[in-house]
């Protein structure tokens, strides 16, 4: 039966959590509305694998030109269930989905944040799934229709199990490494997290070694087979069915790109601007440093932040709204969070007494002597008492004020127009690809090459071969040298003979045709694209060209 104090602590927990879970909720309806061209590239590729084409985007062309091959495999079910008789169908299935792995996340975060803990303590745990809860990206992507939820999920189940794993191994009774499947389905989900195998399979030996000697060892060593094993044959495979070891979209997007780590470090300063995280990062550890509670759990979560933050800088970072690509982090970020919530109800009078010898430079020694013996004096409890009280009033307040400052600003990361909020009512096929795919389905009755660069909706819906002038479906244009979206060769558009191209254009005061896109321009300033080409439909901010007749 549970003390008074426990049932009070247990129904304050389930109602920070329930607030939490609301809030989320209430984002996700926000952000509803949102829909990215991307997320139809799996649609496709999953379209093809049930219907019995395989894992293709053009038929009888095997090129891996997604980046989430458990996510597409995934996808593939509900078209076995035939969602997609529905025009929205596999989207809306998707978006749930999402909505389903993101309240899953919110839960393993606050069983992760109550791994150990008192009572009193469980009971603010859902401190860090209520934090998550006010993080725009974290919200939005729970209903952008990829594939970040998922590895979002697992990336958080794989940190709780390890330390599960470890509380286990440290009480005597190792049981199996389920952390090893977990990071696998996240590797499978998206390339990132493989690189999280080698620091936590390394944790995993030496801390198996320490506390269950050799055999220990031995048991830790083998168990780190159910991630290897498994993605070998992962590897095997795309190799025997691709050709490559790893997607095409990492030469479409990396390769030859001297300035992704630039694009990265600018990706990260501006989400760490948006989300405050300098300030974060300042506040929790000087509260978890005063509380004195540096621990293996906290080494891993800063580990696998600071891990997954440098693999985004590799890659650049991503053009899409709500820094996607630092979503994984944020769970993490809401367990150092949490932990520094709970450090500030350990602070006591022992911990404003600074334990050992602090550099001279830092604080002069008699300071330093006269400030201990002020806090240790017995005979001035009282004022004691009320310090530790002033101090842990004026670390909630402060700590509350920037998760609510980062909560705030993470909207800043999301450019939404007030309109398309779903909480004003849903609008899921409001983009303007949507007008172009219905129209070319209805009056396109003969079949051809398209070539494009929004390479989602439309080939979604018009089941029309692709031409990818961005390369994510083509090889030859994802080995070209160049940066990002700038990969381009008119001879081999020009040879290909696409029957269409669509393109995104801009026009000036003087009538002339611009573009943003690289492609686009490179095309409407050479001569060859006139004399074959002739504009078909004028879409106002694109146009549809068809070769001209012979």
């Amino acid at each position: 039966m549970l003390r008074p104090n426990a049932a009070i602590g247990s129904v304050r927990g389930r109602l920070l959590l329930g607030g939490g879970l609301a809030l989320l909720l209430v984002g996700h309806a926000h952000f509803a509305n949102i829909t990215v061209d991307d997320a139809f590239i799996s649609f496709r590729y999953a379209e093809n694998l049930a219907t019995g084409h395989g894992l293709v985007f053009n038929l009888g062309e095997r090129v891996e030109g997604y980046s989430n091959f458990l996510w597409t495999v995934l996808l593939a079910i509900p078209f076995c269930l035939h969602v997609d008789r529905y025009e929205l169908g596999l989207l809306v299935t998707a978006k749930v989905m999402g909505v389903l792995l993101s309240v899953g996340t919110a839960l393993i975060v606050t069983r992760a944040a109550s791994l150990e803990r008192t009572a009193e303590q469980r009971a603010m745990a859902p401190i860090a799934a209520l934090y998550l809860a006010t993080l725009a990206p974290f919200s939005m992507w729970g209903v952008g229709a990829l594939e970040t939820p998922l590895v979002t999920l697992l990336v958080s189940l794989t940190a709780y199990l390890h330390l599960r794993e470890d509380a286990a191994l440290r009480a005597g009774s190792p049981g199996v490494a389920w952390s090893q499947l977990s990071l696998l389905l996240a590797a499978l989900t998206r390339p990132e997290p493989v690189l999280l195998f080698v620091p936590l399979a390394m944790a995993s030996l030496l801390r198996s070694h320490r506390f269950g000697g050799r055999a220990g060892f031995i048991r830790a060593f083998r168990q780190l087979g159910f991630f290897v094993v498994p993605y070998a044959a992962f590897l095997a495979l795309r190799y025997e069915y691709y050709g490559q070891l790893v997607p095409n979209t990492y030469f479409a997007k990396l390769a030859s790109d001297g300035g992704a780590a630039v694009r990265g470090s600018r990706y990260i300063e501006q989400a760490s601007e948006h989300l405050h995280w300098s300030g974060l990062a300042l506040v929790c550890g000087a509260l978890i440093l005063l509380a004195r509670r540096l621990d293996y759990r906290l080494a891993v979560v800063l580990l696998l932040t600071v891990l997954q933050i440098a693999v985004v800088q590799y890659e650049g970072g991503d053009w899409m709204p709500g820094c996607r690509l630092l979503v994984p982090v944020l769970p993490l970020t809401a367990l150092f969070v949490s932990e520094a919530w709970l450090s500030i109800g350990l602070i006591s009078r022992s911990h404003l007494a600074p334990a050992g010898r602090v550099p001279s430079w830092l604080v002069r020694p008699g300071w330093l002597s006269s400030w201990q013996r002020l806090i240790e004096n017995p005979s001035r409890a009282a004022w004691n008492a009320r310090l530790g009280r002033t101090v842990r009033v004026t670390a909630y307040i402060t700590l509350f004020s920037v998760c609510v400052a980062s909560g705030v600003g993470s909207f800043d990361t999301v450019a939404m127009k007030t309109e398309l909020s779903g909480l004003r009512g849903l609008r899921l096929s409001h983009s303007r690809y949507f007008e172009v795919a219905r129209w070319m389905r209805r009056e396109l009755h003969e079949p051809g090459l398209l070539a494009l660069g929004e390479a989602g909706i439309v080939p979604y819906y018009t089941k029309l071969p692709i031409l990818d002038l961005h390369g994510l479906m083509d090889p030859y244009i994802a080995s070209l040298r160049g940066g990002l979206h700038r990969k381009y060769d008119g001879d081999y558009v020009f040879r290909r003979k696409p029957k269409y191209l669509f393109l995104p254009i801009n026009r000036a005061p003087d009538g002339k045709l611009t573009s943003q896109h690289f492609y686009a321009s490179a095309l409407l300033g050479d001569r060859r694209f006139s004399d074959a080409y002739e504009p078909l439909k004028d879409f106002g901010f694109a146009i549809l060209y068809a070769r001209k007749p012979r």
